[in-house]
């Protein structure tokens, strides 16, 4: 079965946009450190594997 894709910047434009929406100002460069973090983070708790792509 395909996993579903899901793009970096429509991952970030989203939560941007829930950020702007509950007052809070981070820019887009802040989210994507942030999910960076989280998947480093993921991936040395072994729930997760990174897969490099033409895609990110």
């Amino acid at each position: 079965m395909n996993q579903p894709v899901i793009s970096i910047e429509e991952m970030i434009t989203y939560i941007h946009g829930k950020c702007i929406a509950n007052g809070y100002k981070l820019s887009h460069e802040a989210i994507k450190v942030i999910l960076d973090y989280e998947e480093e983070f993921l991936d040395s708790k072994g729930l997760i594997d990174i897969e490099e792509d033409d895609i990110y």
